[in-house]
Formats: structure tokens, sequence, C-alpha cells
């Protein structure tokens, strides 16, 4: 088809390193830049093979995984080179740099030697020829891993690039991604920091070699740090726009009142309010539960455009991932303390006094620091609960940041100590509970850059339930296991359950968009300028 695909967004991108990249805006850029060896479709919710050849084959009882790649897969240009096993071993091997800042790398890969590693060539890991690489595992841990093959930190890398770069701490493979490697069909031509970006085609790339990706566009180009509500706008004007992230509460009642045809929604996964355990006042369980019993979540939904776009959570696995009923489906568990959506004041004042406090107001020293985004709606998001919170007498600071920055330097930078973290949101990697539960609330998921355990929650109980659940192939019983997880979760009151959210997208008259529903956006290796 050709031409320019064009899009617009508020948020900026934070990793464009495949190694590093973990956030939804970045995937946009990093699946049609990269080749992972698998990866899901607008059209399948099971892995297809992208890099690899086939499916993966497990063995030794789940304990080994081997992948095949296929030939013919190049990097671009200055390198011109066959990709190989020993490109994709070393992607692994980085994703255990800390210098990388990989996010997921530890939980969902359990390789032998892995985590001693430290950037070094993994004992587990073997590549027996130019096209197999082989994984041993250290439990039967293989059928979940076969899924996590979908994420971008496993595409390959050639080490004569990245190794110079990951020398340096932080990695400065991430710092200029015009000096990437490319395998996916586009290249990144040029970068400006939150602000631009621009794709052209990738001259090394075969659309029959890989398979799956037409890439109709010639070139894509993207500008970030945009007012939402005027991209959205814009964006429902014109004929060739794409809008990277959802449109504010107004314009999305405006399209979807009078531009229906222009507006796409799709299952998003969760939004909540998380609650720093470890450090005062929440590090206090019941100050916690008094903090969900006191908040109106049915406004934070509000904010964000009503039932168009979600409904009030009441737990940590969404509707749209396995196990869901098992974790009570809408209703949840029927704790107290998240029983009803605008707010229980008594029920907050009884946690208020369980936690040493009779009068049922806060009269302690700490100050409660609040970070989100400063674009719409976070400003709205932050003062609910604000106000929830002033409600039971804590003294509140907000803290309004562009959300790349709110996930770099706070919320996901371990020792920024805030204590609550009230826009971020989370999408399970793949269809399954582990997923969805594993990196926001497993203290082994905890890294002190690029984390997303913004609750830096550690329970040995929560850990021991989601790493036994992990374990069972039987789903059935693989997914009752889970919701005994989510169970541990709303039990710690790790966060106030906001919404389970749907994404509503915009794009222009003429634009063909498609969305891809694993990450809940466009794909841009899909979507065409008209």
């Amino acid at each position: 088809m050709g031409g320019t695909l064009n899009v617009i967004s508020n948020e900026g991108w934070e990793h464009l390193d495949p190694g590093a990249s973990y956030f939804q805006i970045d995937y946009l850029v990093v699946y049609a830049t990269q080749t992972p060896l698998y990866t899901f479709t607008p059209t399948s919710d099971k892995p297809v093979p992208l890099l690899a050849s086939g499916p993966p084959q497990i063995s030794d009882g789940g304990k080994t995984l081997t992948v095949k790649i296929k030939s013919g897969f190049k990097f671009s240009p200055p390198l011109n080179r066959a990709v190989t096993s020993k490109d994709v071993a070393y992607a692994f091997q980085r994703m255990f740099n800390p210098k990388v800042q990989n996010g997921y790398a530890s939980g969902y890969f359990p390789i032998v030697g892995s985590a001693t590693s430290n950037g070094k060539p993994i004992s587990g890991i073997s590549t027996p020829d130019a096209t197999t690489i082989v994984f041993h595992l250290t439990k039967p841990f293989a059928a979940t891993m076969a899924e996590a093959l979908t994420l971008p930190g496993t595409a390959p890398v050639p080490p004569e690039l990245g190794a110079k770069d990951d020398s340096s701490s932080p990695s400065k493979y991430d710092s200029d991604p015009t000096t990437q490697a490319f395998t996916g069909p586009y290249m990144i031509k040029s970068y400006s920091a939150g602000r631009s970006i621009t794709l052209v085609r990738n001259p090394n790339w075969s659309r029959s070699v890989d398979g799956v990706r037409p890439a109709y566009a010639d070139q894509i180009v993207w500008n970030a740090g945009v007012d939402p509500n005027v991209a959205a706008r814009q964006t429902l004007a014109s004929t060739n726009l794409l809008m990277a992230d959802g449109p504010p509460a107004p314009v999305l009642k405006t399209a979807y009142l009078t531009k229906k045809t222009q507006l796409s929604i799709a299952p998003l996964g969760a939004y909540y309010a998380a609650l720093n355990t470890t450090v005062p006042p929440f590090n206090n369980i019941n100050l916690r539960k008094a903090a969900i019993a006191a908040s109106n979540r049915a406004a934070y939904l509000l904010a964000r455009g009503g039932k168009l776009v979600g409904q009030v959570a009441t737990h940590f696995i969404y509707p749209e991932v396995p196990g869901f009923q098992q974790a009570g489906g809408y209703k949840g568990f029927g704790e107290d303390f998240v029983s009803s959506p605008t707010g229980n004041m008594t029920v907050a004042k009884k946690y208020m006094k369980l936690a040493g406090y009779p009068s049922g107001k806060y009269t302690g020293s700490a100050t409660v620091t609040i970070v989100g985004s400063n674009s719409d709606p976070g400003p709205q998001e932050m003062q609910i609960v604000q106000n929830g919170l002033a409600a039971l007498g804590f003294k509140t600071t907000i803290k309004a940041v562009p959300q790349q920055t709110m996930y770099s330097k706070f919320c996901g930078y371990v020792k920024a100590h805030v204590n609550v973290c009230p826009t971020a949101g989370w999408i399970e990697d793949f269809p399954d509970p582990y997923a969805a539960l594993f990196v926001p609330f497993d203290g082994n998921a905890i890294v002190p850059i690029n984390n997303s355990n913004w609750s830096v929650l550690n329970d040995p109980k929560v850990n021991s339930l989601i790493d036994k659940a992990s374990a069972i192939t039987d789903l059935t019983a693989r997914y009752q296991a889970f919701a005994q997880a989510d169970k541990a979760i709303v039990d710690d009151a790790a966060a106030i359950p906001e919404i389970w959210a749907d994404n509503a997208l915009v794009e222009g008259s003429k634009v063909k968009g498609v969305l891809d529903p694993w990450n809940d956006d466009w794909n841009l290796s899909f979507s065409s300028p008209s």
C-alpha cells in the first residue's frame, strides 16, 4: 500500500531497547522494528512463530525448552548479516545484566545459571547450531516460559553492537535508538526523546521470510507530547491520524455520539492505585485497608470515561484473563474494604482504629506523597485518591509529571519511596493469570529500576502461592490456584483496585488502524494509511 502512517500521542517512550522495553507505548515501536521469537497477532491469542520457525519443543518434564529459528532474517544496515541463535542467546544474556534494567526476565525465564550470570553467558543456554537454541530451566516451567517468548527481550541483539553499550551503567543501547540493529520491517531513522520518532523501511527485512507482519506503510511518523484533548480532537477531525493513547472523557463522549466509526474499544487490563507497603504510613496493613475503603472508585471510573471504558474492580485478575471467574468474577472475594464502589467511611474508620488511631483519623507524622500523570485524567485521579485520604486525616502532597517520567523516575524507581501511584495500569504479558499477577505483586519481581511491582509487595505467602500455581499444568486447578494468590493480594491491601479497563482509541476517517488485543493498542505493522 505504501504511504506514511501518522501517529500522535500525549505519552512518549521510556525504553526502545528491546531488552528494557516494558510499556504499552514502547511496544508499538519495538514490535515494528524488532523480531521476538514469537508474537501475538490481531487475530490470534496464542503465540505465533515470528523469528522462530515453529512451536517450541518441551522436554525433560518441562525443564528443557528448544526453539528453532528461521533462516533468512538479517540485521539492518550497516551490520547486514544473518541472525543466528547466538544473537538470541546474547539477547537473553543481556536481559539478566542489571545494566540493561529488564523488568521481567527473572520471573519468566528461570534458566539455569541466569540468576548469577550478571550479564555474562548463561550456562543453561546452549546453541548447538546457528538455528537452534536450547534453554535448561531450574524448574518445570517450560509451558509458561513458552508464552513469555513473545516478549520484546527475546528479539536478537548482535553481541558486536550490544556488548560495548551494555558495559556502561545503564546500558547505552537505549540512549540513541537510531544506532540499534533492527530485524523488523522498520528501522528508527530519527528520534527525539518524548517528542518524535520516524520509522522507515528496513531494506534487509523480507515479508516472505517474516510470514506474519504485512508492514503496509512505507514510513511511520509519530509526534508525542501533545495535549491529550488537542490530540484527540485533531485525530477525529483528520483523515490520516492514529492516536496511540486514549482520548480524555469529554472527547470520548463526543466520539461515541458523533463519530463512532472512528472509535475502537478493546479490553485494557486494570488500573489501580499502588500503596507502597514498605514505607510509612502504608507499611501498616490496616491503614492500607482504610485507604481502600475510603476511596471513591466509581469517581475514578467516571474520570476515565464511565462505563464505556470499564467498570469498578474488586481484585487483580481482570475479566479477559483466565481465572477471573475462579477469583469471584465481578463480585470478587467479598472483603468489606472493597465492597463499596463509592467508598465506605464506617469501614474505613474501623480499620483506622485497628491501626491504632482510636478517633478514626490519622494523627501520625508521615505525609503521603501521591505521584501520577500530569495529563488528563491523571490530575482528577490523584485528586480522587487525595480526597479519600484527607477524609481520614492524612496529609498529602501531589506531584504531577509526564506519564513516562512517573514510571521511570518515581513509581518504577524503588528508592523514590513514593507512597501512592494512582495512575498506574497493568496489562497481562500473555493470556494467563501468572502474567497478570507475578510482575506487579510478587516480591521476586522487584528490581531497583524499571520496577513494576509499584506496591513493593514482598509477602512470602503471595510469592509462594504464585510460584506453586505456576507449576500446575491442569488448567482448572491452575486457575483456581491463581485465584487463591489473587485473594492473598487483595487481603494484603497492596493497592486500591480502581477499574478493570477498556482502552478507547480514535483514528482519522480514512486511516485503517488495526488493534492488537494483547497490547490493547494499534499494531503499526498491520495498520495502513488508507
